[in-house]
């Protein structure tokens, strides 16, 4: 809640003046010029309305910004599969790392993402659900793709050096010349 005190009238600029130095006085007399505006403003109910109205708005943002929270996720997801498929069939990384971690990190079913010839050296996609993908002649090295569902993935001609793969799921997955 707001505390308002109500202002005491000023001097008039006689009186105010008198106790100033003559150097001063352009300084005071703007002071004393503020003091009588401010003693008018705090007797404009007009002004509290606003002040009660700019706390109101405040509270009705934090509200929005905590009902739109999904609506932010789902959109921060779709620009990273707009990344991903903008990116289809192109060498390179092109986001794609930050964009499969990110959607990863979401717990985000990854199933049938082609990333065919593409660089995605270092990429951390642990416990990925990458059922039916597409990653043949990918750069996967030094990569984290341990407990991942692979299964029926295509991984011909992959680089797999140093990927961890301890625990993941490889059933019918195509390794056909795998590195």
């Amino acid at each position: 809640m707001l505390v308002r005190e109500l202002r005491q009238r000023p001097p008039a600029w006689k009186e105010y003046r008198t106790s100033r130095s003559r150097l001063l006085r352009p300084f005071h007399a703007i002071e004393w010029a503020c003091d009588w505006t401010a003693y008018y403003l705090a007797h404009w109910a007009f002004l509290e309305v606003l002040e009660y109205l700019g706390v109101f708005s405040v509270l009705i943002a934090i509200v929005f910004y905590f009902s739109e929270a999904g609506d932010r996720k789902k959109q921060k997801h779709y620009q990273a599969w707009q990344v991903i498929n903008t990116a289809q069939g192109k060498g390179g990384s092109g986001g794609r790392i930050e964009a499969l971690q990110e959607l990863n990190m979401d717990h985000i079913p990854l199933v049938g993402v082609d990333a065919s010839g593409s660089f995605l050296q270092g990429i951390q996609l642990p416990g990925a659900n990458l059922l039916r993908c597409d990653l043949h002649a990918a750069d996967l090295r030094e990569g984290n793709l341990q407990s991942s569902n692979l299964a029926y993935a295509n991984l011909q001609s992959a680089n797999l050096r140093h990927t961890a793969l301890q625990g993941s799921n490889l059933m019918a997955a195509s390794l056909e010349d795998t590195d």
